[in-house]
């Protein structure tokens, strides 16, 4: 995953609240997802196993996050697992089939969570986060965030 990627998913995960989360898990995958196809383009093994590994984890974190006592989180169990093999049949078919197969189910489902984080009006997770204001300057070709340093973040002892 770009380290340009890593940062913006951090800083979604300093803002968001409990709907976005789940958007900001979504990502993950997907940048992992990309690095899947990327080893596979390149024709490297090695990064292959650990670009399925990671992907592979980021749906593990997706399956462990839900709550079997609604009925749609054992249809979710499903797919989750189904995306699971998908990308494992990758590393012996060497087919790329399998992973736009899975991108395409886990981007529908990305779409129906942003529809529902968009009516949860819940506060922030992180509640003494640092904040990270955006805008205040350009750079040569694209905008400069700015962190603000505040003594009083993170906890109190």
């Amino acid at each position: 995953m770009k380290n340009e990627l890593k940062q913006e998913l951090t800083r979604r995960l300093c803002e968001c609240n409990n709907g976005g989360l789940v958007l900001v898990m979504y990502d993950i995958y997907f940048g992992f997802s990309d690095d899947v196809k990327n080893a596979f383009a390149s024709d490297d093994r090695e990064a292959l196993k650990k670009s399925v590994a990671d992907v592979q984890a980021a749906l593990d974190e997706l399956i462990g996050a839900l709550d079997f006592k609604y009925p749609i989180a054992k249809q979710l169990f499903s797919l989750y697992s189904y995306c699971k093999r998908l990308f494992s049949t990758v590393l012996y078919t060497r087919e790329c089939t399998a992973i736009d197969e899975a991108d395409g189910i886990m981007q529908k489902l990305r779409d129906s969570f942003e529809t529902a984080a968009k009516q949860d009006n819940s506060g922030p997770l992180m509640g003494n986060a640092q904040k990270v204001y955006a805008g205040m300057t350009y750079g040569r070709t694209d905008l400069n965030e700015n962190c603000i340093n505040d003594d009083h973040r993170g906890f109190l002892a």
